[in-house]
């Protein structure tokens, strides 16, 4: 499908929601799934206690979204404020059909944070409607996200979503970097936006033993898709000879953070914490991807960062890590000092989880408000 096809196709699925309305296409898109959810309320035996639904997690192969999946299950349990049930995207529309029969009156919808709201990944912000509509009468919480809609698709796409948000009336969208929280305020006029971090930066990783040895060499960690922002084969020469200056050739080691394969939710966690071993064992990281220079972080990782297209990667270094002396952020013409810089260091790479939980206390109060009424 040509760029021009896909654009005419996306006005249409979007003139598709408004028509039908972002719930009841479910009937279209999933009508078996959602009798099933249906078919489970109507035969429920106890009605649920639940105090948060986590919903729209993922399974799908992106480790820096399973991670916030992973991070965000273990925030809500740190902060404790009742029983947590949660679906996966997956299973959206029996999970609607049957939640929104059962849940309670005072649980609140926290939403899958990540850097996914805008016409970069459309349908996802679709998805996101299709659950505030399900929900019209609880708290709908919008975990960490970063804003990137661009041109007339984007603004068609922030018209609708700004319209489903304030149609419901109690819709909370964080943003973890600044300039995201700026675009939101302006963007979303009449909805309720607040600044917090990525919350993979809150996540304490729970290594296994055997999963840790001696750290050695680099590790290379490089974007291949359309959020690169540099000339990949240039910058990956240019990363390559510097390391190798210092590490040797066998010394510089390739990843990423894309899985093979979709995972089952049991294999998640697990997926997440090998992962971030990989960047645990490393000397220092080099990478483009924000959840690159987040591993690194609470690994305690150097770490030398490039920006990416939308500038995640640079506002969340400068409104977050710039106070971490290991974790750096470099063009290409200064990274053979970054580099430098980072190596010859001989300052801590502890990490300070207990700040970052601080920065988003926000998250967790406007939860408690809800729920405690």
């Amino acid at each position: 499908m040509s760029t021009s096809q896909n654009s005419l196709f996306r006005f249409a699925e979007l003139a598709m929601f408004r028509l039908i309305g972002a719930y009841r296409i479910g009937w279209l898109l999933d009508r078996s799934g959602m009798r099933r959810g249906k078919e489970k309320a109507k035969t429920a035996k106890t009605p649920e206690t639940f105090s948060i639904l986590l919903g729209e997690t993922p399974l799908y192969r992106n480790i820096g979204d399973l991670a916030i999946a992973v991070a965000q299950e273990s925030y809500l349990e740190r902060i404790d404020l009742g029983e947590v049930k949660e679906y996966v995207e997956n299973d959206r529309w029996d999970a609607l059909t049957y939640y929104r029969q059962a849940i309670p009156s005072n649980a609140v919808i926290v939403l899958q944070g990540g850097g996914n709201m805008g016409d970069r990944y459309f349908g996802l912000d679709l998805k996101r409607a299709c659950v505030v509509e399900a929900f019209p009468n609880n708290r709908i919480v919008i975990m960490p996200q970063t804003s990137d809609y661009n041109g007339k698709l984007g603004e068609a796409l922030l018209k609708y979503m700004r319209s489903v948000y304030i149609k419901h009336g109690d819709v909370h969208i964080f943003a973890r970097e600044r300039r995201s929280y700026e675009l939101m305020k302006k963007q979303f006029r009449g909805v309720d936006v607040q600044l917090s971090t990525d919350i993979v930066m809150t996540y304490r990783p729970e290594f296994d033993e055997s999963q840790i040895g001696k750290r050695h060499g680099s590790l290379v960690v490089l974007r291949k898709d359309g959020e690169k922002l540099l000339d990949g084969d240039g910058v990956k020469l240019l990363v390559v000879r510097e390391l190798s200056q210092v590490f040797g050739n066998e010394g510089v080691r390739f990843s990423d953070t894309i899985f093979d394969r979709s995972v089952t939710l049991q294999e998640r966690r697990n997926v997440v914490l090998n992962k971030l071993s990989e960047f645990a064992n490393a000397e220092i990281v080099v990478t483009d991807r924000l959840h690159g220079m987040i591993f690194s972080a609470i690994t305690g990782t150097p770490c030398v960062a490039f920006d990416n297209a939308n500038h995640k990667v640079s506002e969340s270094y400068n409104a977050w890590l710039k106070e971490y002396d290991f974790i750096k952020l470099a063009t290409p013409d200064d990274f053979p000092d970054m580099l430098q810089s980072v190596l010859s260091s001989r300052g801590s790479t502890r990490y300070d989880y207990g700040s970052m939980m601080q920065r988003c206390e926000k998250i967790r109060d406007v939860i408690k408000e809800y729920i405690s009424r």
